[in-house]
């Protein structure tokens, strides 16, 4: 199979550039300050579903057979299965008396990330792809250096950049889709 990073990536760029454009969506999600993890959940179900090569998939697959808790979307080759968990947050950055602070939806982040490493299969392939916004250009000094390397100590990788990093009506929406080892 192609490169999935490169696929899910430009698949999702191709996409919320789109349901930006035509429905100003993005910018909704902004403005009001909400999660909405089945919009990235969806269109990636919708993206790798399409691949060749994927046998099987899954929303929201249960770790184990006796968990409660399970993971955003699950799919599955002839050589390995894939466990993707997804998070989207909204940030409290340019917003008076917003009291969501920008700590607890790490956190979240890294709770997820937690999850994966659990997974026993050998043949398991994780990721945990993750979005903050609105971003702004004034706000990356803290998250940067404060809230970014928290998620990256987790994953025991350097995060420098989002994968995707879109422009809206006010500020960005960044995504980042990271390897979980």
């Amino acid at each position: 199979m192609e490169d999935l990073y490169t696929l899910i990536i430009s698949g999702l760029r191709t996409r919320l550039e789109a349901i930006e454009r035509n429905h100003r969506y993005l910018s909704f999600l902004i403005r009001k300050r909400v999660a909405n993890e089945k919009l990235l959940q969806l269109e990636t179900m919708h993206i790798v579903s399409s691949l060749p090569g994927i046998v099987d998939y899954l929303p929201e697959k249960r770790f184990d057979s006796e968990g409660r808790e399970k993971c955003d979307f699950w799919f599955k080759t002839n050589d390995a299965e894939y466990w993707l968990e997804i998070k989207t947050r909204p940030t409290n950055y340019h917003k008076e008396g917003h009291s969501k602070g920008i700590k607890k939806s790490v956190d979240g982040v890294i709770d997820d990330i937690r999850r994966l490493k659990e997974i026993p299969a050998s043949n398991a392939r994780k990721y945990v792809l993750f979005a903050f916004y609105p971003m702004y250009e004034d706000s990356y000094r803290t998250f940067n250096t404060v809230h970014l390397p928290r998620i990256a100590e987790m994953l025991g990788d350097a995060i420098n950049l989002p994968d995707l990093h879109l422009k809206t009506d006010d500020g960005f929406f960044d995504v980042y889709l990271k390897n979980v080892m």
